[in-house]
């Protein structure tokens, strides 16, 4: 499962930042608590397999497709459950660590640190500048949308928390073609592991709404589970 030491080590440390202040405390946005410190797992009360399915159109690399599997096992009377990642298939899978004793779905942790080291690959940046830009974002606070998602044949209430967070930086002149990237984070208590989809834009321009002309987009979305 481990390709290559020095990458987990890498993979670990980046985890690690995206969880610092990861409890709620006084101040922080919404959004931060929303995905850092809720309890996403407590709708799951049997050991399951979370699945999503990964997405990619790209004027850069192309089309790509792959899944990603969330085990959760180990159900606590306590709330917390033990996680296992099979994140993305064949030469492209990465060595993510298992997450016990938690709380929280980290699926979206993981997708943000991939996202940042493909930052780091596509603009010659450092994926730390990246990962705080990101965090501060959302500790600052996202534009909120209530919406309604297609779950098992029928419409369920969902949120959506859309951010930003390279528009305002003084500095995006260095990597322009990502200045103005969306993240939207799509939130459902109807959902198991109540993370449905995370979904990054790169826009033909500074903003973008459904329908516009895009560059780039990623999406990981939730495709189902099943019961071990």
């Amino acid at each position: 499962m481990v390709q290559k030491i020095w990458f987990s080590l890498i993979s670990i440390g980046l985890l690690m930042g995206f969880t610092v202040n990861a409890f709620a405390v006084a101040g922080f946005s919404e959004v931060n608590n929303e995905l850092f410190d809720k309890a996403h797992l407590k709708n799951i009360t049997e050991p399951t397999i979370l699945h999503y399915k990964y997405n990619r159109t790209s004027f850069v690399d192309g089309p790509r497709e792959d899944t990603i599997d969330v085990v959760v096992s180990n159900i606590r009377n306590t709330g917390r459950r033990d996680t296992h990642f099979e994140f993305f298939t064949g030469e492209n899978k990465r060595p993510y660590q298992d997450r016990d004793n938690q709380q929280g779905n980290s699926i979206f942790v993981f997708f943000l640190e991939f996202d940042v080291h493909e930052l780091n690959r596509l603009t010659g940046g450092d994926w730390r500048y990246f990962q705080r830009k990101i965090r501060w974002a959302l500790s600052k606070g996202a534009d909120k949308k209530e919406v309604e998602i297609d779950y098992q044949g029928k419409k369920v209430k969902a949120v959506q928390h859309i951010i930003q967070p390279f528009i305002n930086d003084p500095k995006n002149s260095r990597y322009p073609l990502y200045a103005s990237k969306y993240y939207i984070f799509t939130m459902s208590e109807a959902i198991p592991g109540e993370i449905y989809q995370v979904r990054t834009i790169v826009p033909d321009g500074k903003t973008w709404q459904e329908g516009d002309a895009i560059l780039t987009e990623e999406t990981l979305t939730f495709s189902g589970f099943d019961n071990l």
